[in-house]
C-alpha cells in the first residue's frame, strides 16, 4: 500500500473510530454528521543516501464533520481529535510498512514517524445544517523507501 492507503488504513484502526464513523473518504468529506475525509497535501523528498534510499515526508489533512449543538458536543469533538493525535504518535514504534511506486518500480519502506498537529475547528457551514461543523487535523508522516 502506498503512503495514502497506509495512512487511511491506520486511521481506521484507531480504537474510537467506529464511535464516530466506519469510513474515511479520500480527498472528499461529505457534509453529513460523522463523516471523515483524508486529503493528501503533498510529498517531499527530505534526503537521499548514497544507495538511493529516500526519506520522504507526506502531509495530510483529516477533515471530520461533527454535531456541534452544545458545548458538550464540541468538547467531545475536540477530545476525540486529541485522543486521535496522541494515539497516532505512538503507532510507529515498530515501523509501519509502506510501498512506493517510482518510475514504474515498486519499493518497500516504512513509516518512521507521524506528527499530528493543528487539530481545530475548521469551518462552520452557512447553508443547510448549521448544527454541523467541520474540524481538521494536519498530519505529517515521515517514511523511508529502500531502493537498495
Amino acid at each position: 500500500m502506498n503512503i495514502i492507503e497506509t495512512m487511511r488504513t491506520l486511521l481506521l484502526e484507531f480504537p474510537k473510530i467506529n464511535e464516530v464513523c466506519n469510513h474515511i473518504s479520500v480527498d472528499f468529506t461529505d457534509d453529513t454528521e460523522e463523516n471523515y475525509g483524508l486529503t493528501s497535501t503533498g510529498d517531499t523528498l527530505l534526503k537521499e543516501d548514497i544507495l538511493g534510499n529516500e526519506t520522504r515526508q507526506h502531509n495530510f489533512i483529516l477533515y471530520a464533520v461533527f454535531q456541534s449543538v452544545t458545548d458538550y458536543d464540541r468538547m467531545n469533538n475536540s477530545g476525540t481529535l486529541l485522543e486521535l493525535q496522541q494515539w497516532l504518535e505512538t503507532q510507529t514504534d515498530n515501523g509501519i510498512p509502506v510501498t512506493a511506486e517510482i518510475a514504474g518500480e515498486i519499493f518497500e519502506g516504512e513509516i518512521e514517524s507521524i506528527t499530528p498537529s493543528n487539530g481545530m475547528l475548521y469551518a462552520i457551514p452557512t447553508e443547510n445544517n448549521i448544527d454541523l461543523v467541520r474540524y481538521q487535523l494536519q498530519i505529517s508522516a515521515v517514511y523511508k523507501i529502500y531502493k537498495e
